[in-house]
């Protein structure tokens, strides 16, 4: 039943339809400079985020960058970047092995407690109950 829901993404009784929904980033704003940005953290799982990065990928100072960046996305740097990361987080823990402190590592965060917090904000379950309710039956451990 759960395999079906998630392929139709219809929620079964009693759980919440925040859980299946994936981040889509908005790429349909004509900013050209914001969408090279946008293209190059999906390609680099936005794992090198600093402001000065990021700028001189866009080609823009940094103040113009991140102004442009939020009215193009409707989200910041961070909030953009956090949600790419627990996206590829997501994909670790419903179809990996890894340790929830390795998923963390390998999508770009050092602090294993912070990234928790960000993800069950992001998401509305924790790392675990995300993993005992979405982990693929082909995954063994």
């Amino acid at each position: 039943m759960i395999q079906t829901a998630r392929a139709f993404l219809v929620d079964p009784p009693g759980r919440e339809q925040s859980y299946y929904s994936a981040f889509s980033p908005r790429l349909t704003h004509g900013d050209a400079a914001v969408l090279k940005v946008q293209h190059w953290l999906q390609a680099t799982d936005a794992k090198e985020i600093d402001l000065p990065t990021l700028a001189r990928q866009a080609g823009l100072e940094e103040r113009t960058f991140l102004r442009r960046f939020q009215k193009a996305t409707g989200l910041t740097t961070t909030e953009y970047c956090q949600r790419l990361r627990v996206g590829k987080a997501r994909e670790l823990l419903q179809f990996g092995t890894l340790s929830f402190d390795q998923v963390a590592w390998e999508v770009g965060y050092s602090d294993p407690g912070a990234f928790r917090k960000v993800f069950t904000k992001i998401v509305g379950l924790t790392p675990n109950d995300y993993r005992r309710r979405f982990r693929t039956s082909t995954v063994h451990g």
